[in-house]
This record gives structure tokens, C-alpha cells and sequence, in this order.
């Protein structure tokens, strides 16, 4: 019989549209599947890399921020409006927490002579070995947040504001802290005056005639808090670098700087000490270290620091599965830190700061 060409088309669409047989179609499906999985492995194993990314960058930008503003404020202890301490010794080490010190008239030049301060970490107990009996009762009160870290130092800096100074009559704030300084050679000594903004300022300007202007006083202490915040007597754990520092509201305030920093050693150059054993030996002085120390054992040494170098620990806040820090960390002559054992990464950063104003007053 024959088949007309009609019917010959006819036959050949029905063969081409049979569809898929059922073990066609398992293969096709099964080869979906490996490449759906291997797809979304590749994007857990790419979230988890973004994951750590960021983790790391932000350690390593908390670290250097933190390290920054050590910097910035350090290099300004010991600014004091265009007052220069009177030479001599101090007759003792001040109080940083002691707010009656500030505006003491008999105190407070050895105040001014300790532009920088420190108290050295204890590791086998909580905060720092010699901290003031003011700031240990600063730090507990309820509220306050201030639970230094085991091995970590405090670091005390004191300077007036580089902003414009203020006219003595638009201070209004009675509990304000407030630097004058008289620019008259007729003011009876010791030509500076450190009081309350409701004082009576009497300094005098260039012209011995018009009241000198004021500037705020600053009085800051860093430290490593074990907790960011705490919330019901339960801290979140996270080590952070904040700051008690003196409010121009009254009274002492303390603020949360970074969080992730877990450690913070700190080294004094000393101008005069030969052979770093914080003795000031050297009669001459040139406003540049000559040796460093871990703090300096009285109100001599102190004064005659003029540099300050700074080593710190910064921490990723969340840990990383999988992964155990078993690194050391040299910081300085503090000596080693770690291995901790966690599962949390770390970065070491130091630095060095010139403490520009008491170097220069020192140097010839």
C-alpha cells in the first residue's frame, strides 16, 4: 500500500512528540539536583566567607579607631591654654577621680605636672593595682559600668579644651570645670586659676583690664571594660574601651568607646631615667625618653613622661565556628597574652605618641 506524503508528515510529528521516558526523566531530574546543590553550597560557602569578611573588618577598623583616638587625645595631655606648670617636683601623685583636687589651689599645680597618669594591670584581680580609693568608688555605683578587665591598664589624661576659649561671663553651668589663665604680668602668681563655672574669675587678658577667657578642663580616664553594657546585674560580655571622664555637667561620666577591644597595655617614656627602673637619675633633660616603663613608682617620674606607648588587643565580638585562637600576643613589657583557647579572632596594634607639650617644656 502505498503512503501518501501527507500521511508520511503525519507519522514522522507523532514519532517526534512521544515526550520523555520515565528514566529520562529521573536522570534529567537527578542531574537538577547536583547542580541546585552544588549551587547552594556555593553560596553557604560564600555567605560564610562575607560572614567572616566582615567580622575581620570590623576588628580590624575597631582596633585602629580605638587606637586613634588613644592617639589623638594623647598627644593633647598636657595642653594648658598658653600656661606653662611652674618647674619643681610634685609633692604627690593626684587623685583622678577626686574632684575636689581640680579646683584646690595648693593641689592642683601637681595636677597640671601630671598631664599623663597610669595604673598598672593586676592579672589575678579585677582592675588595676593602686587604682584611687575615689575611682574604686566611683566604679560601684550601680549604673555606672565600669568592671575593668583583668590585664588590662587605666590610663589617666588631663589637658584643657582646644577649642575657642569662652568669655568668664557666658559660662553659665555652676558645676562646669573651667581653666583660666591670666595673660597679665601684673596678676599675682601662680597666674593660672582651675574652679567652678559659678567662680569668681579676677585673671586679666593682655590689657590688664578685661577678665581672661576660660577654657573647659578635661580630665579622662581610659580603660577595657569586661561588658559594653549591663542589664539586670548580667553583663553582654563583650570587652570594650570606654571612658570616665570629668562632665561639664558635674560630677563623672562614664561612655562606651569601642567595642571588641579586649586588652590594653601601656609604656611611659621617661625623660631622665637611664636604666628604666622609674628613678629620675639624669640631670638633664631634653624632652625625649630615655627608657620605658610599665608606670612609674612616684609623682617625679610622672612628670617627666613624654611619650606614651600603647598596645592593644582587639577582638571579633562574635566567635567564628570552627576556629581556635591559639596565637600569642606580645604586647610590650607586659609580656605574653594567650593562647585563649576560643573560637574568637584577634589583631595586636601598638603605637607610639609624643606627648607634645610636656616634651617641649622639657627640651632646651
Amino acid at each position: 500500500m502505498l503512503i501518501s506524503s501527507r500521511q508520511r508528515q503525519v507519522f514522522v510529528n507523532r514519532q517526534m512528540q512521544r515526550g520523555l521516558s520515565l528514566i529520562e526523566m529521573m536522570i534529567s531530574i537527578t542531574i537538577g539536583l547536583i547542580i541546585l546543590s552544588a549551587m547552594a553550597t556555593l553560596f553557604s560557602n560564600q555567605s560564610k566567607v562575607r560572614s567572616e569578611l566582615d567580622k575581620s573588618n570590623r576588628m580590624i577598623d575597631n582596633g585602629r579607631y580605638a587606637l586613634e583616638l588613644l592617639t589623638d587625645n594623647i598627644g593633647m595631655a598636657g595642653f594648658y591654654g598658653n600656661y606653662e606648670p611652674a618647674s619643681g617636683v610634685p609633692a604627690a601623685t593626684p587623685d583622678p577621680c577626686d574632684l575636689a583636687v581640680l579646683t584646690n589651689a595648693a593641689s592642683s599645680v601637681d595636677m597640671l605636672r601630671h598631664p599623663v597618669q597610669g595604673f598598672d594591670a593586676a592579672t589575678s584581680a579585677v582592675g588595676a593595682t593602686g587604682v584611687s580609693v575615689a575611682c574604686t568608688a566611683y566604679a560601684a555605683i550601680a549604673g555606672n559600668n565600669v568592671t575593668p578587665k583583668n590585664g588590662s591598664d587605666m590610663l589617666v589624661m588631663r589637658r584643657a579644651s582646644t577649642t575657642a576659649p569662652v568669655a568668664a561671663a557666658t559660662v553659665t553651668a555652676a558645676a562646669s570645670t573651667v581653666l583660666q589663665v591670666s595673660n597679665c604680668t601684673n596678676d599675682v602668681a601662680p597666674g593660672y586659676q582651675i574652679a567652678l563655672g559659678n567662680a569668681a574669675f579676677t585673671l586679666r587678658d593682655k590689657d590688664c583690664t578685661a577678665v581672661a577667657s576660660l577654657r573647659p578642663f578635661i580630665v579622662q580616664i581610659y580603660f577595657v571594660s569586661t561588658n559594653n553594657n549591663v542589664v539586670g546585674g548580667v553583663g553582654d560580655g563583650i570587652p570594650t574601651l570606654k571612658r570616665i571622664e570629668l562632665s561639664q555637667g558635674g560630677g563623672l561620666v562614664t561612655t562606651p568607646l569601642v567595642e571588641g577591644v579586649e586588652y590594653m597595655q601601656v609604656e611611659y617614656g621617661v625623660d631622665g631615667d637611664s636604666d628604666g627602673d622609674g628613678t629620675v637619675d639624669m640631670a638633664v633633660f631634653d624632652g625625649a625618653p630615655d627608657s620605658y616603663v610599665q608606670t612609674c613608682p612616684n609623682a617625679t617620674c610622672w612628670s617627666r613622661v613624654v611619650s606614651v606607648k600603647t598596645h592593644i588587643v582587639a577582638r571579633n565580638i562574635d566567635p567564628t565556628t570552627g576556629y581556635n585562637d591559639t596565637k600569642t600576643y606580645v604586647l610590650g613589657g607586659a609580656g605574653n597574652f594567650g593562647p585563649f583557647n576560643d573560637a574568637y579572632k584577634r589583631h595586636a596594634y601598638t603605637k607610639v605618641v609624643r606627648l607634645v607639650n610636656p616634651s617641649g617644656r622639657l627640651a632646651p
